[in-house]
């Protein structure tokens, strides 16, 4: 048997010998030759490739059958042995070359610019994201998707019959500039946005026919989980009851205050209001009232995601404070808040939990794919892909579990009316006084940005509402404060005006206490109570005569012509003095973060309350 056994093995051997070598060389010799002809690193197709690997093998097994390469193969084993792992080294340094050089590059992928509510934003770029990915071309991408912000409600008809373009005045000339991502789609919130564009005239959304419907959920009202235990005490099942009772219950037996976004710059919260006025059977002379109401006791957020960042640092500074406030939302938000989602706001989720209570009355939102079509774009490839995503998206709808209550919807009659009746008759004329920090440590953090914010509220302020700037400093360190005229009255039409004197002013003065920079601006012949916006870098706090809130409380105490005092701070995240505890004045001070104009747009609504 052992005799038997080594026979085999030498049979083996001498098999290997004669046909296992030349094979091998053969193989890697045409790996070799398909890696060189194909440049090293163009990928041939994997068939292909292991059909030329395999003929290069059988080739060699053939040739080695001529008499005189088989005795050259049992005259040279150790010199083709050595060739062999030679040639197998070379093989491999090729293959691997391109894997460590790193793939071929990718073609540049098509964009896909979409828009939506700013709450909305997260879900659409998840489901964005996951298109992208099922889309991939032999490992490339083939689409980049960008999703962004839609400007707010006030802003639509422009934006999409302008090309996405805003008209500012700089120095008495027109200036265009893009309201941000031009965009191919757009979620709308509601069906009656884009059917209201439309009845209006524009060309630019879609082809006809009915935007698909790419997901739903309802208005609801959130709180925290203590006080959504207290209500089931007083109304175990709130949706069986009217709307009116509900709020009753919430406003007048459980102390509770209704915060919402400003309806001008979100959706959702014109939605919300007509809601209100409507659930609640008010007459025209009670929407003022009401309206006043909300602003008042609102949080001074211009989207949802803002009022949920808001009611955040909210809970996190006043938990008392936070226990009373409702919020009006759409339901997807308060999911968002307690997984932490909110968009721009982290850290949510971690501390106070919110609870949706639902209602019937309130509007359901329809979202709905609209497509854009810009001149000078007639691309017939990119409109499918436009249109094919949102084929995709009809199939996978933003927030499928989401419940909905009922069925209420706005119309575009209604839409329309509302609009005009928020932004032509409940918002009362505003007479705003800027004061603008000028000393040299402003220039920087507040020059540009203070402009760029003050140019963007053209379509905040209404046809009547008045902007005067004025300058504060001081003339030497330590000095008296002085009050500068900068622009005069000036209309929405004359901020670009207003803007430049700001950015031609000498920021080249020191620090002016602001309770003195009150005083003078109260010092004159004003009649009507007018509130103040103050714009500054913050460091003329550090300049009050002893506590800087006391000063400030005394200045607002003894200046009754200055309904308000509103602080914006540029180049810091906090304030030095950010609320006052005995003032019976309004008065608020909020960093500028990364959004000027949004801050301003904030502080213009909120100061339209303290007449």
């Amino acid at each position: 048997m052992n005799d038997q056994g080594n026979a085999r093995q030498m049979n083996m051997w001498q098999y290997l010998r004669e046909y296992g070598i030349p094979a091998a060389i053969g193989a890697v010799a045409a790996t070799i030759t398909q890696l060189v002809i194909t440049g090293l690193y163009d990928a041939l197709p994997p068939q292909l490739s292991w059909a030329i690997i395999g003929g290069g093998a059988i080739l060699a097994i053939l040739l080695s059958h001529i008499a005189a390469i088989r005795a050259f193969i049992s005259n040279h084993q150790k010199l083709l042995l050595g060739i062999l792992v030679t040639l197998a080294g070379f093989s491999t340094s090729l293959a691997v070359a391109p894997a460590l050089r790193g793939r071929p590059p990718c073609p540049a992928p098509t964009e896909l610019r979409l828009v939506t509510a700013p709450e909305n934003v997260p879900e659409l770029r998840a489901r964005a994201a996951q298109y992208a990915a099922a889309n991939r071309i032999d490992g490339c991408p083939s689409l980049r998707m960008t999703v962004a912000a839609a400007p707010p409600p006030v802003h639509l008809q422009d934006a999409f019959a302008n090309s996405w373009e805003r008209l500012e005045d700089r120095r008495g000339q027109p200036y265009a500039r893009l309201y941000d991502l031009q965009p191919d789609a757009w979620v709308a919130t509601s069906s009656a946005a884009p059917a209201e564009l439309r009845e209006g005239g524009l060309r630019t959304l879609g082809r006809g026919g009915e935007d698909p419907l790419v997901g739903q959920d309802q208005l609801v009202l959130a709180m925290t989980e203590r006080r959504r235990e207290e209500l089931d005490r007083l109304m175990k099942n709130p949706d069986v009851y009217p709307l009116s009772e509900v709020w009753d219950t919430l406003r007048t037996r459980m102390g509770m205050t209704i915060a919402r976004p400003f309806p001008e710059t979100s959706m959702s919260a014109l939605l919300g209001t007509g809601d209100l006025y409507r659930g609640l059977g008010l007459s025209p002379a009670g929407y003022g009232r009401l309206e006043q109401e909300l602003v008042t006791d609102g949080l001074g957020a211009d989207t949802v995601s803002s009022l949920l960042c808001a009611f955040h640092r909210l809970s996190g500074d006043d938990a008392a404070g936070a226990a009373r406030t409702v919020l009006l939302v759409p339901g997807h938000s308060v999911a968002d808040f307690n997984a932490g989602r909110v968009d721009g706001c982290p850290g949510t989720g971690r501390g106070e939990r919110l609870i949706a209570v639902r209602h019937h009355e309130f509007s359901t939102l329809d979202y709905r794919y609209v497509t854009v079509t810009w001149p000078g774009q007639p691309s017939q490839e990119r409109r499918a892909l436009v249109e094919g995503f949102g084929a995709w998206l009809r199939q996978h709808p933003l927030f499928p579990n989401v419940p909905v209550a009922g069925r209420a919807q706005p119309d575009v009659k209604e839409l329309s009316a509302l609009k005009k009746l928020l932004l032509d008759d409940l918002r009362p004329q505003l007479d705003l006084r800027l004061m603008v920090d000028l000393s040299g440590s402003a220039d920087r953090p507040v020059r540009v940005r203070a402009a760029e914010a003050l140019r963007g509220q053209s379509r905040i302020l209404g046809p009547r509402d008045r902007v005067e700037v004025f300058g504060l400093s001081s003339p030497r360190e330590g000095g008296p404060a002085e009050l500068a005229p900068l622009a005069s009255q000036s209309t929405r039409n004359q901020l670009g005006v207003a803007a430049a004197k700001i950015e031609d002013a000498l920021f080249d003065r020191w620090d002016a206490p602001a309770s003195w920079g009150v005083r003078l601006l109260g010092a004159g012949d004003e009649v009507v109570p007018a509130p103040a916006l103050l714009l500054t870098d913050g460091r003329l706090f550090d300049n009050e005569d002893g506590d800087p809130a006391a000063a400030i409380e005394a200045a607002l105490r003894e200046t009754p012509s200055v309904s308000g005092l509103y602080v914006i701070v540029f180049g810091q995240n906090r304030c030095a003095v950010p609320k006052l505890e005995e003032a019976a004045t309004p008065y608020a001070c909020v960093p500028a973060d990364g959004d000027a104009a949004g801050t301003v747009t904030r502080a213009v609504i909120t100061m339209r309350g303290w007449r």
